[in-house]
C-alpha cells in the first residue's frame, strides 16, 4: 500500500506543477460510491478519472466500470502504474483521445477486465 501512496503523491504532484484542480476521492466509506477513481482532475479544461496503482496493484471491476464510464460520457479515464508516468504527463500535457498511449491505456483495461471475470468463474 505504501508504494501505491507514493506514486500518488508523485502524481499529484506533477498535476500541481502543471496547474491541474484535483481532488482525492476516498470511495467505499458510509456515505461515498465504491469504486470511483483515486483522483478526479480537471486539466486544461477536460475531466480525467485516475485510478492510481502501484506495480503490482490489479483494479477491481467496479473501479473499471467507472473508468469505462468517464470515457463514455466524454472524460478521460485512466488507469495509471508507474511504469507508464512519464507517457501520461505527455499524454496530460496534449490531450487527444486517439494518442497512442491513452489507446493502449483502454485496451489493458479491457484486458484487466476479462482477467478478473475469469477468475470470479
Amino acid at each position: 500500500m505504501a508504494a501505491e501512496k507514493n506514486f500518488e503523491n508523485r502524481v499529484k504532484k506533477y498535476l500541481d506543477e502543471y496547474g491541474c484542480w484535483w481532488l482525492k476521492y476516498w470511495g467505499g466509506a458510509a456515505y461515498t460510491k465504491s469504486g470511483i477513481p483515486d483522483l478526479l482532475v480537471s486539466s486544461d479544461g477536460c475531466f480525467l478519472g485516475i485510478e492510481v496503482k502501484a506495480d503490482n496493484g490489479e483494479p477491481s471491476l467496479i473501479q473499471l466500470y467507472h473508468l469505462r464510464k468517464i470515457r463514455e460520457s466524454g472524460g478521460y479515464g485512466i488507469l495509471l502504474f508507474p511504469k507508464d508516468f512519464e507517457l501520461f504527463k505527455g499524454f496530460n500535457e496534449h490531450k487527444s483521445k486517439s494518442n497512442a498511449w491513452y489507446l493502449s491505456n483502454i485496451e489493458e483495461q479491457k484486458r484487466w477486465k476479462i482477467k478478473l471475470e475469469e477468475k470470479e468463474i
